[in-house]
């Protein structure tokens, strides 16, 4: 195992982490870098006790700043230090990953060298807590909508990545749990290939000693997402807004036509708004062909709107056109989102 390097970000860890550390180094690994994340001075004993182990080495931040910081603080030691490794495997401190899913993802980064590896858990297992096996599906719902790769599990943090990929992920932005999802967001358009291996499912006390704060880190793995939402509902109440302002300046002007125009101007104005936000704060990328394919997708979305929902009333339901209305749209709007993210707004 001397071509592997173990990362283990620990933020205040208990004696599970003791025990997987003296598991690791039994099992043939001959590296360890412990990153303490700023657990404070009542857990500095515990990472001087690893301080003298030669196969160890502890890297430390003097307050505490996220999983995805302390990922990054190991990649840099490495590429820094020049390392003789040819990959590196992530675990996490709590010992829900075993050293003999450890070996496997070695196994498999030996036989696909170039490939990054994933430890995949299997969340139809009964004693999996509710909360993980519904946060599994919906973040690879989201992830698979966000990205376009389909994944079994994108949580997990028992991963395999070769060392010549280290530097891409150190321009990835996150510093705590998000980083881990941003991380798999960039591989695929950089050509990078992922490769699933089986492990087990192990949940200690329905994972309660994990640090995840289902609020904030959720806000952030799921971000983009919901910041497309966000600009949505903001350029629906601006479209409402700016139609009544022109209702009444045109009312008088026009009296046949009023209607028609306020839409109009109404539409212009607060698609520029979410055509703004989305490339901006929702993607954070373009180009200059950006906006004409924006407005590609926004005609063939009404037309399909238009067309779908004509289609199901006249032809099938014969009523309820305000409530296919709304389940049209709601279709249309995810496949708004997978469109804007993959073509719209793609990277060049």
């Amino acid at each position: 195992m001397k071509q592997f390097a173990i990362i283990i970000p620990a933020y205040k860890p208990d004696h599970k982490c003791e025990k997987l550390i003296t598991e690791i180094l039994a099992a043939g690994f001959q590296r360890i870098i412990v990153v303490d994340d700023g657990s404070g001075p009542e857990y500095a004993p515990f990472f001087d006790s690893l301080m003298p182990l030669p196969e160890v080495t502890v890297l430390r931040h003097a307050a505490n700043q996220g999983k995805g910081r302390a990922l990054k603080t190991a990649f840099h030691y490495i590429l820094n230090q020049n390392l003789p490794y040819e990959a590196v495997i992530t675990a996490d401190a709590d010992g829900q990953h075993l050293v003999s899913d450890m070996l496997k993802i070695a196994a498999q980064l030996s036989s696909t060298p170039h490939r990054f590896v994933m430890g995949v858990r299997d969340f139809t297992q009964k004693d999996v807590p509710f909360r993980s096996r519904f946060g599994n599906r919906f973040t690879r719902l989201l992830f698979r909508l966000s990205t376009g790769t389909s994944l079994t599990d994108t949580q997990t943090g028992l991963r395999g990545i070769p060392v010549s990929q280290l530097r891409l992920l150190l321009t990835v932005l996150g510093e705590r749990f998000e980083y881990e999802m941003n991380m798999l967001a960039a591989l695929k358009p950089k050509g990078i290939q992922i490769a699933e291996v089986p492990i087990e499912t192990v949940y200690i006390d329905e994972n309660k000693s994990s640090h995840f704060h289902p609020l904030r880190d959720s806000f952030h793995i799921y971000k983009i997402f919901l910041l497309y939402g966000l600009s949505g509902a903001a350029s629906f109440g601006l479209d409402i807004g700016l139609y009544w302002i022109f209702l009444q300046l045109f009312r008088p002007e026009a009296p046949q036509l009023f209607i028609v125009l306020a839409t109009i101007a109404a539409r212009v104005l607060s698609s520029l708004f979410n055509y703004y936000v989305n490339r901006h704060k929702v993607f954070g990328q373009g180009s200059r062909q950006s906006l004409i394919r924006y407005y590609l997708l926004a005609a063939f979305i009404m037309l399909v709107s238009a067309g779908s929902v004509h289609f199901l009333y006249a032809e099938w339901l014969g009523r309820g056109e305000v409530v296919l209305k709304v389940l049209v749209d709601t279709l249309l709007f995810i496949f708004g989102f997978v469109v804007q993210r993959a073509w719209v707004f793609r990277k060049e």
